[in-house]
């Protein structure tokens, strides 16, 4: 045509090799967005374990469990002789729904400028999701991204001036390069295999619609395929792919890269990272690259630099500064502690040394913080319904602690749980799911009777589950404890059968409730309870702990009153009175404390020092610990008999009897 010989497009062809060292390039040359992803040289589609997954590997999303933004800004071969000054920005943000459990949304825009002469800009929304998270999960991510293409040529004096086939200034506007800009929606699929715990494989493909960009003629944009793999440790990543682009000329351009990235953790300072890479491919392409990182809390400074060694080479290289924040509580990244302790040990100075012994120490504390936050995970998805989360984390304490017995139980426990229901999401609010939750709670914490009666609730309440008698079987190999007729309330004798599933289901959803510390609904629940079954001791304990916690002490009073009058138990009624008691002598104490002063009574004398009055808290706090409540509240007493105005003692009695009144004391 005519104006495709101008001089715009003769500068064009010359100086987009900007993009990439080669010859030529096509429009929307993948020239990499990320700072950290130029320095692994772009072999990033099977790690894609960040925000910058959007545009490298959308598949990667579904693995992130906290929301993520990133964005990178790149001067592109700087030193360029024309002063062409290509750059490119991007941002990208991913946000997964429910910790990624249903997927993961992503946002980006990508920009490439050569000045005012050329522009290209890219809108990208993705979806990435675990498939098979029944049989597989965690295992298999599929991903997609859509996209909006826009590039457009103008703000040049060879767009004003046109030129004709024979070299002549015509002096009018060029009618192809006046203003051009072309838009058009392109996708791109991502799929990410993890095949064993550390490797990873991935694939890419790109441009997959293979959308029309020319101005004038056609010019489609051609796929490209992306293979991938990686292996990943905590504090490391190899990493290598195989593209497989569109040239130029119509070929297929092969580029292979293979890149290694090493973090140095350190406990006060963050994590520092380093990275290098090299590629080789088509056309006399060879580039090397290396990259730095400092990451700290939520957030990750990335510094790349790629030059190219073959090819186009009057350039002094690429320079990208990046920054990702990360916002919430990571769920995974804490499980890679135990491999984090194991890869470090095997960079340990000489036994002896002073250094051999503060990395020892290191080490402990990495140790000691992993356990505890893994525990913490454990109880919050344990609590949440998310068995086989909990599961998980329980799996990861045990890497750190292999002879903890107690510690395998809760594991064994766990997964047997998680074999039968990963997950429950309604038990807030459905009867037989409230009572699978409180019967799997029970199991795991080792009241194996009282797991297998809420089992029985549940199966009464939803009699076409069997995966209810499958946990219920479970739970009677693993502790040996049987089934020994129809379940009842604890009542000492079974409510009618008209009103069981209601009592059943009620009571359940009453535990529930209470464990969520939600006092007034235990109220409500209980009291629907005993207008059914008015007989129900366990409903009137239920109802004086709320009562308690609420503090009503006279209607806690009368509800444990009732319940002493019905428990059949002798060992119950025992642990009933000692709440009566506790509860009648906090009464009287507020009665007293109301009462007008006439007389200051002088402290009791019992003869205990100052030493012995310290060492009996202790012993209050340690009894407190083993669960020994009762214990613990006689040691607080005898100190405040000493030390009526020792506030420590006082307000520890004060919890220790809410607990003991909430049904929580093991002796």
């Amino acid at each position: 045509m005519k104006n495709m010989n101008s001089r715009l497009i003769v500068a064009l062809t010359l100086l987009l090799p900007a993009c990439y060292p080669r010859v030529a390039m096509a429009a929307y040359e993948d020239v990499g967005v990320g700072a950290r992803v130029s320095g692994l040289g772009h072999a990033y589609t099977a790690v894609a374990d960040d925000a910058y997954s959007v545009y490298y590997n959308p598949a990667g999303l579904g693995t992130l469990d906290r929301p993520e933004l990133g964005t990178t800004y790149s001067k592109l071969l700087t030193g360029l002789s024309d002063g062409s000054n290509p750059s490119n920005s991007f941002i990208a943000y991913a946000h997964p729904i429910e910790g990624g459990r249903r997927g993961t949304f992503g946002a980006g825009w990508n920009y490439f400028t050569v000045g005012s002469l050329y522009r290209e800009s890219q809108l990208m929304a993705s979806y990435s999701r675990g498939l098979f998270a029944r049989t597989s999960p965690g295992k298999y991510y599929l991903g997609g991204t859509l996209k909006y293409l826009n590039r457009t040529v103008g703000g040049t004096g060879e767009a004003s001036n046109a030129i004709s086939n024979t070299g002549v200034a015509l002096g009018t506007p060029d009618p192809v390069l006046q203003g051009s800009s072309k838009g058009n929606l392109d996708a791109d699929l991502g799929f990410l295999w993890r095949v064993k715990p550390r490797w990873m494989v991935g694939l890419m493909i790109q441009h997959l619609m293979e959308p029309n960009v020319g101005f004038a003629e056609s010019d489609k944009l051609g796929r490209n395929v992306k293979f991938g793999g990686a292996y990943k440790t905590p504090f490391s990543t190899l990493t290598g792919d195989l593209r497989l682009q569109s040239a130029p000329d119509g070929s297929t351009d092969k580029i292979i890269a293979v890149g290694a990235e090493k973090w140095l953790p350190t406990l006060l300072h963050g994590s520092f990272g380093v990275r290098g890479s090299l590629s080789t491919g088509s056309r006399d392409f060879r580039q090397m690259s290396f990259g730095l990182s400092y990451k700290i809390s939520r957030m990750q400074f990335d510094y790349g630099f790629a030059l190219p060694i073959g090819g186009l080479t009057s350039t002094s290289g690429s320079h990208r500064l990046g920054l990702t924040m990360r916002f919430g509580r990571a769920k995974q990244a804490e499980a890679a502690f135990s491999e984090a302790i194991l890869e470090n040990l095997r960079d340990l100075a000489a036994v002896g040394t002073p250094d051999f012994r503060y990395q020892l120490e290191d080490l402990a504390l990495y140790k000691r913080t992993a356990i505890d936050e893994f525990l913490r995970q454990a109880k919050v998805d344990a609590t949440s319904g998310r068995y086989a989360d909990a599961a998980d984390k329980l799996s990861q304490a045990l890497s750190l602690k292999p002879k903890d017995t107690r510690l395998q139980q809760s594991l064994e426990r766990m997964s047997a749980v998680a074999e039968v229901f990963p997950v429950l999401k309604d038990f807030q609010t459905d009867a037989a799911q409230a009572a699978i939750y409180e019967g799997s709670l029970d199991f795991v914490a080792g009241d194996a009777k009282s797991s297998l009666r809420k089992l029985a609730y549940a199966g009464s309440l939803s009699p076409t589950d069997d995966r209810i008698e499958r946990l219920a079987k479970a739970v009677e190999a693993k502790t040996g404890v049987t089934r020994e007729g129809p379940a009842v309330v604890e009542t000492g004798k079974a409510p009618t059968m008209g009103a069981e599933k209601v009592v059943g289901g009620t009571m359940a959803l009453m535990e529930v409730a209470l464990r969520e510390r939600d006092f007034e609904r235990v109220v409500k629940l209980a009291d629907q309870v005993l207008e059914l079954d008015p007989a129900n001791a366990l409903a009137y304990k239920r109802l004086g702990a709320a009562h308690y916690a609420l503090k009503r002490n006279g209607e806690a009073l009368k509800a444990l009153r009732s319940a002493y009058k019905l428990e059949t138990d002798s060992d119950s009624r025992k642990q009933i009175k000692s709440y009566l008691d506790a509860l009648q002598a906090l009464i009287e104490r507020g009665k007293r404390e109301s009462a007008p002063a006439t007389k200051v009574p002088e402290p009791k004398q019992t003869g205990l020092t100052p030493v012995e009055i310290e060492r009996l808290y202790e012993t209050g706090v340690d009894f407190y610990a083993q669960g020994k409540l009762s214990e613990a509240a006689a040691a607080f007493r005898r100190i405040i008999d000493a030390e009526p105005n020792n506030a420590s003692a006082r307000r520890a009695l004060d919890r220790v009897q809410s607990e003991i009144i909430s049904g929580g004391d093991k002796k």
